[in-house]
C-alpha cells in the first residue's frame, strides 16, 4: 500500500512537470522562405514600391528581426539585410513612393507591445528604430 501511494505520488509529480513543460513552451510560427530567406508565415511579406521602379519587401525573420530585400528595375534582387529590431507583428509600409520622393516608414509591434518605426529617406538612408509618436510625444520626428 505504501509502494502504491509513492508511486502515484511519483507520477503525479512527472505529470506535473510535463504539463508545465508543455504550457510553458511558446507556440511555434510556420517557416516560409522566399528569395532565399526564412520568415515568420503567420506576419508575411509586405512591399513598397519605390520612385525608381525598385520593389523592396520586408518580413520578419526567424529571429524576429526585420529583414528587407529589394528588387532593382532590371529584376536582379539585392538580398537580404537585417533592420535589426524585434517585433511581433506583420511590417506596415506607408507610403508607396512610386510616384513622390517623400519618405516611406515601416512600422511593427515591438517586444514591448508598443509601435515602433524607421523612416527611408529618399536618398536610400534609413533612421534608427524609434518609438511610434503616439506612445513617446516627445520622440525625435515627432511633431
Amino acid at each position: 500500500m505504501f509502494r502504491a501511494k509513492k508511486l502515484q505520488a511519483a507520477l503525479v509529480a512527472v505529470t506535473a512537470v510535463v504539463g508545465l513543460a508543455v504550457s510553458a513552451a511558446p507556440a511555434q510560427a510556420s517557416t516560409c522562405y522566399g528569395n532565399g530567406g526564412a520568415y515568420i508565415c503567420e506576419y508575411g511579406v509586405s512591399q513598397t514600391i519605390l520612385f525608381d521602379g525598385t520593389v523592396q519587401e520586408f518580413v520578419v525573420g526567424t529571429d524576429h528581426a526585420v529583414w528587407t530585400n529589394w528588387r532593382r528595375p532590371n529584376g536582379s534582387w539585392n538580398g537580404w539585410v537585417s533592420m535589426g529590431g524585434w517585433v511581433q507583428s506583420r511590417i506596415s509600409v506607408e507610403p508607396r513612393q512610386e510616384r513622390s520622393t517623400l519618405p516611406i516608414t515601416i512600422s511593427a509591434i515591438g517586444a514591448d507591445g508598443k509601435a515602433w518605426f524607421r523612416m527611408r529617406y529618399s536618398s536610400g538612408t534609413w533612421t534608427d528604430w524609434r518609438m511610434n509618436c503616439n506612445d513617446k510625444p516627445d520622440g525625435s520626428l515627432c511633431p
